[in-house]
């Protein structure tokens, strides 16, 4: 997994109002640009909803990868069958539970070069993550 082909999701665990169109455009748009990776935490809506959305393009792009970033070696995965690969990140063992997710949004923040991002609100986790992609230069495509 290349960082300059892997693109990743930030979002809220609930999305209000998420254009589902232009969620799919955004993915084509990164998949025909060579993105042929995809991370997602899949701890809430925008995450499955986005996870999905990459699950159901693999019709068409076959060559694509959705991969599931998990925080917890115990992580109930609901969905299963939408990911190729279910990743734990190298030492993720050793985080204190409270650290274990942003450790986890760390990582995929360092994997990446791309950010499909659904922000609502400037609290929270997503919006940390969101600070983090921005903050290491990462291109921000928001819907």
């Amino acid at each position: 997994m290349g960082k300059e082909n892997t693109a990743m999701f930030i979002g809220h665990s609930q999305c209000y109002n998420l254009n589902m169109t232009m969620l799919k455009e955004k993915i084509i748009f990164l998949i025909e640009s060579g993105i042929d990776t995809f991370l997602s935490g899949g701890m809430g809506e925008f995450d499955r909803v986005a996870a999905h959305e990459v699950h159901q393009l693999k019709r068409q792009y076959p060559h694509i990868k959705n991969k599931l970033v998990i925080a917890y070696l115990d992580a109930k995965i609901d969905d299963r069958e939408l990911y190729d690969e279910i990743v734990f990140p190298e030492g993720q063992e050793l985080c204190y539970y409270k650290a274990a997710i942003p450790k986890r949004n760390r990582y995929m923040v360092e994997s990446s070069s791309y950010a499909i991002c659904h922000i609502t609100h400037s609290w929270g986790g997503a919006a940390a993550t969101y600070a983090l992609a921005k903050k290491y230069g990462i291109e921000i495509i928001a819907i």
